[in-house]
């Protein structure tokens, strides 16, 4: 398997083109979001062909930076207004849905940022445009993936995060069939997440979804989770004995084929 924490040579800012320079200041500024759009919609040509070229995307610092403003209760209506209508204009300029930008040392993609803060609209329009869900960023993780990191630091999951979840199944983004998915990575590389593969870098390499709702104690997630098809792995299950999860596991599934358990989460017995 490829490594996808290998990094990109960081360009200096004089190899930098104009418009990437505006876009980059501009996200920084008051207002950062709209006055990318307006940068993005006076381009010209040949600006937007430079950035194609240089694999950059104003829409990773965008996301982050509506991300900042994310809650418990996921994101206001304004800032998805937002990000989609600029979405749609780095569309419409043949902005590629593939390119991403470089934040803290690691190489971030629009769809895997999106669906890390719960932005489901945005990951839908992103499918939409031909954006491939199951290509890495530089920790390792896929869209599916990051759709299951809460970034407010809670073991529950917002409902936002749970829609780009299900956006990613419904628009068929998602797979628990290992052999489907070998066979359209094959046709296509990274046209398909597989649901019980985990990250392929970062702090928990290869730790399925799975096994970060049974860490997390995600009950009601990992329930629907396994009745879409996802399992536990073996690989997770080693895990889950080594790091004395047993109890936890036993017990969740206890609950999972009790009605009664699953409305009461906090009889869940853990170690």
């Amino acid at each position: 398997m490829k490594s996808y924490r290998k990094r990109r040579k960081k360009r200096s800012d004089d190899q930098l083109s104009q418009l990437q320079l505006q876009c980059e200041l501009a996200i920084q500024a008051p207002g950062g979001v709209s006055k990318v759009l307006h940068l993005i919609e006076g381009a010209s040509d040949d600006d937007i062909k430079l950035l194609n070229e240089a694999l950059y995307s104003p829409l990773v610092g965008c996301i982050f930076r509506l991300g900042k403003n994310t809650t418990r209760n996921g994101n206001s209506t304004q800032s998805q207004l937002q990000l989609d209508e600029l979405i749609e204009v780095c569309y419409r300029r043949n902005l590629s849905v593939h390119s991403g930008a470089t934040f803290g040392e690691c190489f971030h993609r629009p769809i895997i940022v999106a669906a890390y803060y719960g932005y489901y609209s945005a990951v839908r329009l992103l499918l939409q445009q031909g954006a491939l869900p199951d290509l890495r960023d530089g920790d390792g993780k896929n869209a599916f993936y990051a759709a299951f990191q809460n970034p407010t630091g809670r073991n529950t999951l917002r409902e936002c995060d749970k829609q780009v979840a299900d956006t990613l199944w419904d628009m068929g983004a998602v797979t628990c069939d290992l052999g489907e998915w070998r066979k359209m990575n094959q046709s296509q590389f990274g046209c398909v997440c597989y649901s019980n593969y985990g990250s392929a870098g970062g702090s928990s390499p290869h730790r399925s979804v799975m096994y970060q709702l049974l860490n997390n104690k995600c009950l009601q997630t990992m329930k629907c989770m396994v009745e879409k098809g996802s399992v536990i792995t073996d690989e997770d299950f080693l895990r889950i004995t080594k790091c004395k999860l047993l109890k936890r596991f036993l017990s969740m599934v206890a609950c999972m084929e009790s009605p009664t358990s699953l409305q009461k989460p906090s009889q869940v017995t853990t170690q």
